[in-house]
């Protein structure tokens, strides 16, 4: 990524809220009471991580008595019916794109589109892009940079991989297992592959991307609320995934990749935030491309241009991963049946941040600590606000005063 968006990143704005009486508070769901105010995102999302209320909606791995996992069951669907799903999926789109719809089908049916994703499923899934932020994977498998797209035997705890063929042109391969999933969720997986253009891929390359399509499917929930009980193997690995992004939050409630403030898996396996999941080593930069460069600018609703696989976007992600507002994010918590706090909690007191476990001390942790996180401060006390209008009154006092002296010339402020 180039120096002007790391100087981007390290121009913290400070942000003062006006000092007052809070006025009356309503519950955690933003539903007023009594007359009183929506209780803000934020003040929620500062709360320690939520705990889940249903585990089933989340791996076994990650919550022992969740039931095992099973990929969707087969089913014939036809291409027709296929086209008439897509455009339901693509109509909350429409108000923000206009014509979304339409040129969602044009891709499903695009003659050279057919060549490279010959399968009717991973073709909707890459339809399903259109009019979101990695909708330039459609150019990109249309440019025939990758000689196919098709459905392979992979690796249980692969989803889809990029590879390359006999002749050494790469392929994006998905795993049979996942062959009669939902398009959407396929495609979330497409996002994250057609990042993937050159034959080295290092583990910052993959933290990158996952990143990004983490956030992706927290946007595709908010469009598609029904998808996160679909209750298929799949869903549930893109479940939990989502979980430990939502639940990374610093102590003001925004989203975060590497704060710490708790298990994100409350109840379950020990994580101590999103970037726990990789390796504390991610290893050497992998270079860029347009793909990179658009997925990250929507998600963090930049400019980038020639952005690389390096520290800097990793750094620009965990201080500007704004794939929803908090109010947003809030509605996605509710919606993977997390618990939330009752009422209006009060902002949390500064604590000492729980330790991580050594091997999982993230890079970023100790590196990233030059970058500036904007500072938005919480509402003030009536304490604080009764204290400050006295300082001023103080102050007139004195200067007028001051002015009153006999024979002493009069002073500018």
């Amino acid at each position: 990524m180039r120096r002007a968006t790391r100087m981007f990143i390290t121009a913290g704005i400070a942000l003062v809220t006006a000092a007052g009486v809070p006025a009356p508070v309503s519950a955690a769901d933003g539903k007023p009471r009594g007359g009183g105010k929506p209780c803000p995102a934020e003040r929620v999302l500062a709360q320690p991580p939520f705990p889940p209320t249903n585990v089933n909606l989340f791996t076994p791995e990650t919550y022992a008595q969740a039931p095992p996992m099973v990929p969707a069951p087969p089913r014939r669907i036809t291409e027709a019916q296929l086209r008439v799903q897509l455009a339901k999926a693509l109509l909350p789109r429409a108000k923000r794109h206009p014509g979304v719809v339409a040129r969602g089908l044009a891709v499903f049916d695009d003659r050279k589109i057919k060549k490279v994703i010959p399968d009717p499923n991973l073709r909707a899934a890459l339809a399903s892009l259109v009019g979101g932020p990695s909708e330039v994977s459609v150019d990109t498998i249309r440019s025939g940079l990758y000689a196919r797209v098709h459905f392979a035997a992979l690796p249980p705890t692969t989803v889809a991989q990029v590879s390359p063929n006999a002749q050494g042109d790469p392929e994006i391969l998905f795993n049979e297992r996942y062959r009669f999933e939902n398009f959407s969720l396929l495609g979330v997986a497409m996002a994250h592959e057609t990042l993937h253009q050159d034959p080295a891929v290092g583990g910052m390359e993959e933290y990158i991307a996952t990143t990004l399509h983490a956030g992706y499917y927290g946007q595709v929930l908010l469009e598609q609320p029904k998808l996160v009980t679909g209750g298929t193997e799949l869903t549930r690995r893109a479940n939990t995934l989502l979980l430990a992004l939502v639940n990374t939050r610093d102590a003001k409630g925004r989203q975060s990749l590497t704060a710490n403030r708790g298990n994100v898996f409350p109840g379950g396996k020990p994580l101590a935030n999103f970037r726990s999941i990789f390796p504390a080593d991610l290893g050497p930069a992998t270079p860029g491309n347009q793909d990179l460069d658009a997925f990250l600018s929507a998600m963090t609703k930049t400019r980038q241009r020639n952005a690389d696989f390096d520290q800097a976007t990793a750094d620009l992600l965990d201080v500007r991963l704004l794939w929803a507002p908090p109010e947003g994010r809030l509605r996605v918590a509710k919606l993977l049946q997390l618990k939330l706090p009752k009422g209006c909690p009060p902002w949390p007191q500064p604590t000492v941040p729980t330790q991580i476990p050594a091997g999982d001390q993230p890079a970023e942790a100790i590196s990233a600590t030059f970058v500036e996180r904007p500072v938005a401060s919480g509402p003030a006390s009536p304490l604080a606000a009764t204290a400050t209008v006295l300082s001023l009154l103080a102050l007139l006092r004195l200067r007028r005063r001051h002015r009153a002296v006999p024979g002493e010339p009069r002073q500018r402020p």
